[in-house]
């Protein structure tokens, strides 16, 4: 079975000829937008991009996902036309506002399925979860498995322009605290649902050791994969989301004194391991990719 992505790299759709440049950057899957990249001049000849783009079979076995406008919009409706003719392999639901918009929105992807013939849950749903405050009241609402859904993605930029908060992070660049709830509660979303875990854009194009920094710390705390803006970003991405190397050796010291849990506990560098360390040393070495 294929790994999952540990990269998400966003294309504007209505720039195709960005679209081989994407690929040929190594990320691990794309996402192609209909949304916020995209003018609404423009919002036609983008589906139209995607669709012959997709047609083509020019992405091979990369995941291709393609970001729709949100429900409500005057756009949506003509995005899932787009979905429905071009087939990607998931589509980015942004300024979902909890569970309930997820369940409106597989009504939608079941109809495209049935009208095609295509298997139920063919096309997998990854939810932008905190981009309103309404979005953030109900972000709690994702607290088990659900069909379809792949993955879960935060942001702040919308939420904060919604709010009217001035800045995201302070001098140093480090996170403030209405960017740093929304960070944490897709990240136990996330995770209470069984799915990606996928970490914000840096926005930082120049600041590449900022990009790995915040890569590696947030894939410390549960993060799975990062997305992206630049192909530039995608290799420090995967560098980023490899374990330390002192980690990687603990892991395997664990696993090694636990019997790959035949032991129920056990001891090493001195400091008690038991079950949680366990699982804690095999997600490490699951995470240790080339």
């Amino acid at each position: 079975m294929k790994a999952e992505p540990r990269s998400y790299l966003f294309v504007p759709a209505n720039r195709p000829e960005r679209f081989g440049k994407a690929l040929a950057s190594g990320a691990e899957a794309l996402i192609l937008d209909l949304e916020d990249s995209v003018p609404a001049a423009d919002k036609a000849a983008a589906r139209e991009a995607v669709i012959a783009w997709l047609a083509s079979g020019a992405a091979g076995d990369v995941p291709v996902w393609v970001r729709v406008n949100p429900l409500g919009c005057q756009h949506h409706q003509g995005d899932l036309d787009a979905v429905a003719a071009a087939r990607p392999f998931g589509v980015v639901l942004p300024k979902c506002e909890g569970l309930g918009d997820l369940t409106g929105f597989d009504e939608a992807l079941r109809e495209i399925e049935a009208r095609n013939g295509w298997l139920p849950n063919l096309l997998k749903v990854m939810v932008i979860a905190t981009e309103t405050a309404r979005a953030m009241q109900r972000i709690h609402s994702f607290d088990r498995p659900v069909s379809r859904l792949a993955g879960v993605l935060w942001g702040a930029e919308d939420l904060a322009a919604s709010l009217g908060v001035r800045q995201l992070r302070d001098a140093s660049g480090r996170y403030l605290p209405v960017a740093l709830r929304a960070r944490d509660a897709a990240l136990l979303a996330s995770h209470a649902c069984g799915v990606a875990a996928i970490d914000a854009v840096f926005t930082g194009l120049d600041d590449l050791p900022g990009l790995a920094a915040e890569t590696r710390a947030h894939a410390a705390m549960g993060f799975t994969a990062k997305a992206a803006i630049h192909p530039s970003q995608i290799a420090v991405i995967h560098e980023a989301l490899r374990p330390p190397a002192d980690d990687v050796a603990w892991a395997r010291e664990v696993i090694a004194e636990l019997q790959d849990g035949a032991k129920s506990s056990g001891r090493v560098r001195g400091l008690m391991v038991d079950q949680p360390h366990l699982t804690a040393a095999r997600r490490i070495l699951a995470a240790l990719r080339t």
